[in-house]
Parts: C-alpha cells; structure tokens; sequence
C-alpha cells in the first residue's frame, strides 16, 4: 500500500497537469458565475456557498472520471494483479493520493472564491470546512464510478449519471453546514451528517471499487 501511494503521488506531483487542470477549472466556473450575476454584492454572497460547491463537485468528477485508465492502457494494472496486489489497495491509493495531488489545491483556493464572491472570514472557513468534509465522499462515489465504467470511453455522462443519486445528499448537508456554521459552529448537524455520508461512502465504495475493477479483470 505504501509504495503504490507513494508511485501515485511521484506521479502526480511530476505533471502538473493533473492539478492544475481542476484548479482553473474551479477559479474559471466562480468567475465566469460571478460575471454571470454582474459583480452585486448581494446576489454574489447568497450564490457563493452553492456556486462553490458545485465547481468543486464539477472538478472532481471530471478528475477521477478516468483515474484507472492510464494503469489499464500502459498494462500497469494487470502487472499489479498478477502481483498479488489486491484491488482494495490499489483502490485506496488512488483515493488518497487523489485527494492529496488534485483536492488539496482545490480546498486551498476556496478562499480565494470567496473573495470573488465577498464573503466574510466566517462564512469563507465555513465553506472550506464543508469542503473538507465532503471532499471524500464525492472522491469515493467518483472512483465508483470510474471503476464500474473502466476501459471504456467516453464516460464522462455515463459516470455523472451513475453517481448523481448519491451526491444530492452531500450537497444538501454541506449547504445546511455552512448555514448552521455561524451559529452553531463546527460540530453542527449538517457537518456532522456531511461526515458520516464521507465515511460511510469511503467504507462502501473501496470494496465495491474493488469488486467492480475484479470484474474487468475477468
């Protein structure tokens, strides 16, 4: 495990690309969005916790919609099987050195959204904490979805389909976060709903990655 984590990150790290694609992403739907609503303060703060989450879920579903392709067109995978490596490894590995490479950069330039969108420091952390939160979960549907459609093309809308159902809670908890975060704090309800979805989506989706990549395989 930790040397497959270890050969995902050195890949990541050396391009570039796979980063920083999803961070324009990110900066360019907030800021096409605030052009969109003509730069008003007020409009801007109350479509800020949405339009943020919405460019975050948009990011990483197009970031791991194909995170096991390169692995299956280079053989690499199928050396991993032969291996002894088990799926569940390989499946955490992309999860976590996903989350490291492609989201951190994408939390870390929240606050800068906010600003786009005039938001105040409270409301900013609310919002980057709510991402944090639910960044797993959108991570582990996302890498289900990627794992039930690999070796296939042109998945893009296929994947969205599959793991929208599963998102819409997400989103609902994370916005009612931000809300309640001002006057109930960090350990509010939504936070901690938002939480439970991630753990639990992480505790579903590794093992049914897993068994769905094995399929392939056979």
């Amino acid at each position: 495990m930790t040397v497959l984590l270890r050969r995902e990150l050195k890949i990541g790290l050396r391009n570039p690309r796979i980063w920083l694609s999803g961070l324009l992403f990110f900066l360019l739907f907030l800021t096409v969005l605030a052009i969109g609503l003509n730069g008003e303060a007020e409009k801007l703060q109350v479509m800020a916790a949405p339009a943020i989450w919405l460019a975050l879920l948009f990011c990483l579903l197009l970031t791991f919609e194909n995170i096991f392709e390169a692995d299956i067109r280079s053989g690499v995978f199928e050396q991993l099987h032969l291996s002894n490596v088990s799926n569940i490894e390989v499946v955490s590995a992309k999860i976590i050195s996903g989350f490291i490479v492609t989201t951190l950069p994408i939390l870390l330039a929240i606050p800068v959204g906010g600003i786009f969108y005039q938001l105040p420091a409270s409301a900013i952390s609310a919002l980057m904490l709510s991402a944090l939160f639910g960044a797993p979960a959108l991570i582990a549907y996302s890498v289900f979805a990627a794992s039930i459609l690999a070796g296939q093309r042109q998945t893009g809308f296929i994947g969205i389909l599959i793991t929208l159902p599963f998102l819409i809670p997400v989103i609902i908890f994370a916005l009612a976060g931000v809300e309640s975060y001002a006057t109930e704090g960090i350990w509010n309800p939504g936070f901690r709903a938002l939480l439970g979805l991630s753990m639990t989506a992480l505790a579903i989706c590794i093992p049914a990655s897993a068994a769905a990549l094995k399929t392939y395989l056979d």
